[in-house]
């Protein structure tokens, strides 16, 4: 391998808003850190302090003027994480019994005494959202889209290909991925930020579900340009757009480089066309639209996350190891972006 790589960052058309909230809100993730976290690692604890998982909120809903609205998808992105990081390689049957029991956490159920303390975020979640004034319609919207997609049809889906070390197709590479990386649940997090609960006969529209899906490939593959350098570290990873299309195509990793940033790109034009074109969503119009202003505010702010937070969650030694997994395995290549 050469020495260094060098890999792009997506870019967008459009421009993306600051939040005054970010770096802000690290006495509120060291309290959750301290108080229900507990039950990870030493070693686990100590990189998620420094993986700035506190500032997503911020970078991802960088509209949102009340620190309120934003501390909700910031304790959303923090147990969203560690749930994928945990459950990842464990046996299919245990990831189901920790995504049964989240959903009744998320549903409205106490946690029990002697349960890990991430139920109690998720508990507060809901207390919070509720307190935004989500109805139970979009609660129950939550629950399921996490239950469904993130965990049954993104992790529970992936963890054997990581396990077996099996190489999946591209077409049902994109999929899975689209609901591993959690943005189809996260999207919905607008809701309680803007105030409004999109009505379900918008939400399920075929335009807006279009749009939700180009949305969370797009995002996952950001995510594969900027974490590529721990992926090519780990020999069982081989959920990463680069590195499928050098095993499928037969290419380079620069030529890896520019196919998938040319489908990332095709994604992204196909997702403007169709937010220039929604259909009529009366009475509700503007509702509509300032939920996909939102969203584009998501994903190009997440690109921004990886970039400026100053995470350290795909530097060596900086992502949490799941119960069963071994880490990085194979010697670093230097990533450069540009």
């Amino acid at each position: 391998m050469n020495k260094q790589f060098n890999v792009p960052k997506p870019v967008y058309p459009w421009e993306t808003l600051r939040s005054p909230f970010a770096g802000t809100l690290d006495q509120e993730e060291t309290i959750w850190y301290d108080q229900d976290y507990q039950f990870l690692s030493k070693e686990s604890m100590a990189r998620y302090r420094k993986m700035r998982l506190i500032d997503v909120g911020p970078f991802m809903v960088p509209g949102a003027a009340e620190k309120e609205r934003i501390l909700h998808a910031t304790r959303f992105a923090i147990y969203m994480t560690v749930t994928d990081d945990y459950a990842e390689l464990l046996p299919i049957k245990e990831i189901a019994g920790f995504r049964d029991r989240i959903f009744e956490v998320m549903m409205g159920d106490d946690p029990k005494p002697g349960e890990i303390g991430i139920f109690r975020q998720m508990q507060a979640n809901r207390k919070e959202w509720i307190a935004l004034g989500m109805p139970d319609f979009w609660l129950e919207r939550m629950a399921k889209k996490y239950k469904y997609n993130f965990v049954t049809d993104g992790i529970m889906e992936e963890s054997p290909y990581k396990i077996s070390k099996e190489i999946p197709p591209i077409p049902l590479f994109h999929l899975i991925r689209a609901n591993s990386i959690g943005m189809i649940p996260f999207v919905d997090l607008i809701c309680p930020t803007t105030g409004f609960a999109l009505p379900d006969f918008i939400y399920n529209h075929t335009v807006i579900q279009r749009i939700i899906m180009l949305q969370s490939i797009i995002v996952a593959l950001q995510n594969d340009f900027a974490t590529i350098g721990k992926e090519l570290a780990i020999e069982s990873e081989m959920f990463n757009i680069i590195k499928l299309l050098m095993y499928h195509n037969k290419m380079s990793f620069d030529e890896a480089c520019r196919e998938g940033m040319r489908i990332h790109d095709e994604l992204v034009d196909e997702f403007v066309t169709l937010s220039n074109h929604l259909p009529d969503f009366s009475p509700y119009q503007r509702e509509t639209e300032e939920f996909i202003y939102y969203i584009k505010q998501m994903i190009s702010g997440l690109n921004n996350w990886y970039y400026q937070s100053g995470t350290k969650r795909y530097e060596p030694g900086g992502f949490a190891v799941p119960p069963n997994g071994k880490g990085e395995t194979l010697e670093r290549v230097e990533i450069k972006h540009f």
